[in-house]
């Protein structure tokens, strides 16, 4: 079953699958500006981590109080969507 997600979001994701590695809001930011999107806010590009952790996606990791970075759930990351 696949989650419907929005046209931005899903292009996140594909190159999330892609590339691997650590996600933050930055290194999201920057994929949506070389994808030829506007960047949106930083609260925006967190919501649409958020998004795909929520839809079991991706892991969330607190390195501390002020890091956090995703990345692609192994078993889940590769499936459906």
């Amino acid at each position: 079953m696949s989650t419907p997600f929005s046209p931005r979001v899903t292009a996140l994701l594909a190159v999330i699958r892609r590339d691997g590695g650590q996600w933050t809001t930055r290194r999201v930011q920057d994929t949506y500006r070389a994808l030829g999107m506007q960047a949106p806010q930083r609260s925006t590009a967190r919501g649409d981590l958020e998004r795909l952790e929520n839809a079991g996606l991706l892991v969330r990791h607190d390195q501390d109080a002020t890091f956090r970075y995703y990345t692609l759930r192994p078993q889940g990351g590769g499936a459906g969507v």
